[in-house]
């Protein structure tokens, strides 16, 4: 079952990594926003297969509190930011649902 979870687990940073660079046409993605986006990742999977849906909230309060300073007209920065969440979120809820459903996490 942990096979499996973590199988599932490199499918769904793959959907998430490639549905990223692929959309929001990025090629040359730093390993350090990589490795945030893994993090933050993993932070709202272990949080709501623990049982914590709120890590949600947290996650959103602590993406816009870094975004506070930077500059917020810029249309594409924003969207590129909007965008990447959705597509994390969707990853992770996506996966989250399967080790609920299909591997009995839960």
């Amino acid at each position: 079952m942990i096979g499996d979870m973590l199988v599932g687990w490199l499918v769904m940073e793959l959907f998430a990594n490639i549905s990223i660079n692929v959309i929001l046409g990025h090629s040359n993605t730093s390993w350090a926003s990589f490795g945030k986006g893994v993090l933050e990742r993993i932070f709202l999977s272990v949080g709501i297969l623990a049982g914590y849906p709120h890590v949600i909230i947290a996650f959103g309060a602590l993406k816009i509190g870094t975004r506070l300073h930077e500059d917020k007209n810029s249309k594409i920065s924003n969207d590129y930011f909007l965008v990447g969440n959705f597509i994390s979120l969707l990853a992770v809820v996506i996966y989250v649902y399967i080790c609920f459903n299909y591997f009995g996490w839960g």
